[in-house]
């Protein structure tokens, strides 16, 4: 039996990327930053988005891992844009760390809608733990915390925002980094 993760063979060659044989190549040549990693897991969500949207699969069915990728791109897009100053999960410390940074760096306050809808991604997850594992196991009290019951998400309207907010990001990411026309 060949190993799962293991070096690239002669076969496992091909054109591009919608050749066969499909694989991922990871490590040092298939190294990527934060910013594409985001990109992955923020275009994953959309996918699956799409896949609701075209009745292939239930919403209730996918629901926490959608919520995962968006929360998780979020994350390591705030991370990239803050240079990975930031050496935890908290999004509403990222969001905080955000705000600090575009006004001492830029002396430019960051739209409210942006530290909104940040900071309702990390009441609902504060530590990336509860879209994970359906609790978040470690907030300030040490005491396991759920999700609260009946916290209804619709699917468009996430979509829609989180698209919204991810392109505003990653505009801002091109400013920081300077590279005009360029992804990360």
């Amino acid at each position: 039996m060949k190993p799962l993760f293991r070096e690239p063979e002669a076969g496992d060659q091909r054109e591009n990327g919608y050749s066969e044989p499909f694989g991922f190549l990871l490590g040092p040549i298939g190294v990527i930053g934060r910013g594409d990693m985001a990109d992955q897991y923020f275009r994953a969500a959309n996918l699956i988005i799409n896949q609701i949207l075209e009745r292939q699969i239930a919403d209730y069915e996918i629901a926490y891992p959608v919520l995962f990728l968006y929360r998780h791109a979020m994350e390591l897009l705030l991370k990239t844009i803050l240079a990975n100053q930031a050496n935890h999960h908290r999004l509403d410390a990222l969001a905080d760390d955000f705000t600090r940074f575009a006004k001492e760096k830029y002396a430019e306050d960051v739209p409210q809608w942006i530290t909104r809808r940040l900071k309702e991604l990390a009441r609902i997850d504060p530590t990336s733990q509860a879209f994970r594992y359906g609790e978040d196991k470690y907030d300030d009290s040490k005491k396991p915390t759920g999700i609260p019951a009946e916290t209804y998400v619709r699917v468009l309207e996430l979509h829609d925002e989180m698209n919204r907010l991810y392109r505003m990001m990653r505009r801002v990411l091109v400013v920081v980094r300077g590279e005009i026309g360029t992804q990360s």
